[in-house]
């Protein structure tokens, strides 16, 4: 079969179930598996929870995930178009879809996720200190090239991911932060709006002097986000 969209399938066994272990599925939870792929890590998954939805853009693979799984749901999407409403979430991450993926989980309902990525991501940059931010995340473990076949390019490593309980002005950095496509200034009289329940006259005049307010969110540079994160007196 020929390999695509950046797979590379997990071929330990060991691995798979330390990995599904991490996730800690309780009883009647809902989980979610991003890129099941072969039905590898799905297969431990199976054992823990029927209450189960795998995710495989690739077509070619969905007959493989039906004949090993005929009592959960199966869908060949493109995880980046789904809501992710579910307790438990998990899976190994391409790096093309990590960035989108993790902004989306920025705004999402989730108990935890676990993920295996590329070791250097959110090492550097806006969504490494972002996440570092609003989300709580551990480091796991190291996963070397030959775990997986074919062997990527870089080591991986396992990841969790869990919700944690945020002040004002964190809150209201992610109101901003979320709202990738609006001007900063737009996000700011936003996030002011919602959060401190202030009136449009009132959050426009909290609006910092800040020489990039016209710049859309997501074409903010690490420096401009430190400036916000500075003005919202976040450490």
């Amino acid at each position: 079969m020929e390999v695509k969209f950046e797979q590379h399938f997990m071929i330990d066994n060991e691995l798979v179930k330390r990995i599904v272990s991490y996730l800690d599925i309780q009883k009647d939870e809902s989980v979610i598996e991003i890129g099941a792929g072969k039905g590898v890590l799905s297969e431990e998954l199976y054992k823990k929870t029927k209450n189960l939805t795998l995710v495989e853009i690739d077509k070619e693979l969905i007959p493989v995930l039906k004949e090993k799984f005929n009592d959960v749901k199966i869908l060949n999407k493109n995880v980046l178009k789904l809501e992710l409403n579910y307790d438990k979430i998990i899976g190994n991450i391409p790096y093309a879809i990590c960035e989108p993926l993790f902004n989306k989980l920025l705004k999402g309902d989730f108990k935890k996720a676990v993920f295996t990525v590329p070791d250097d991501f959110l090492e550097n940059g806006i969504l490494a200190k972002i996440m570092k931010i609003l989300l709580k995340t551990e480091t796991l473990e190291i996963i070397g090239k030959d775990k997986f076949k074919p062997k990527p390019r870089a080591l991986s490593k396992v990841i969790s991911i869990e919700h944690k309980k945020l002040n004002e002005n964190e809150r209201i950095l992610k109101e901003i932060y979320i709202n990738q496509a609006k001007k900063l200034r737009n996000a700011f009289e936003d996030g002011f709006c919602k959060i401190l329940k202030s009136t449009k006259k009132q959050a426009r005049e909290k609006v910092p002097f800040l020489s990039f307010l016209e710049k859309r969110v997501y074409m903010l540079n690490t420096d401009e986000m430190n400036k916000i994160i500075e003005f919202l007196k976040i450490n």
